[in-house]
């Protein structure tokens, strides 16, 4: 055996003598050791599965609703919806009425799908950030307020805000 382990500390059994004062070591002798007083460590519970379930259902519908408000938009826009062989776009008399009447259906089906998008792109963000700003949730607060901007910004740059506005009171007013 090893003359390190050999030389094992015993544990201090010296009682200091009767005639001192308790706060007091007297010289040569060593303190008395105190016995370990240990606090209990407070675990923070989790955070509550509605507050997750409450941003995941946002992300998902910000991150998957608004390209697909987006495509839904587009291919609003690209359907002619009229088939050429209906005979009644050979009559002169019912040909501008199914016109009219198919162009209005466009136009419904564009402002609807516009709305969407919006809803999606700028409300559902929105919605997150106040939500996360009420709760006291910094980073959620951060992230959903990063993606209102970044859907701010993108859809602006694909259409002015006049032609936006325009196209909404059209929409919705007449």
């Amino acid at each position: 055996m090893s003359p390190k382990k050999r030389k094992r500390h015993k544990p201090n059994t010296h009682t200091p003598p009767q005639g001192t004062e308790p706060g007091r070591v007297p010289p040569g002798t060593t303190p008395r050791k105190r016995p370990l007083q240990r606090t209990p460590v407070v675990v923070p519970s989790p955070p509550d599965r509605r507050i997750t379930a409450l941003w995941v259902i946002l992300w998902l519908l910000w991150a998957l609703g608004t390209p697909l408000a987006l495509a839904a938009l587009l291919f609003a826009g690209l359907d002619t919806g009229i088939d050429p062989a209906d005979p009644r776009l050979n009559d002169p008399e019912t040909a501008p009425a199914l016109l009219h009447e198919h162009q209005q259906q466009t136009l419904r089906t564009i402002g609807n799908a516009l709305l969407w998008l919006l809803a999606m792109a700028w409300a559902v963000p929105g919605i997150g950030t106040i939500a996360a700003l009420l709760l006291r949730r910094k980073m959620a607060a951060i992230a959903f307020a990063t993606a209102l901007t970044l859907s701010v910004i993108s859809i602006l740059l694909l259409a002015p805000p006049g032609e936006l506005l325009n196209a909404l009171t059209t929409h919705l007013f007449g």
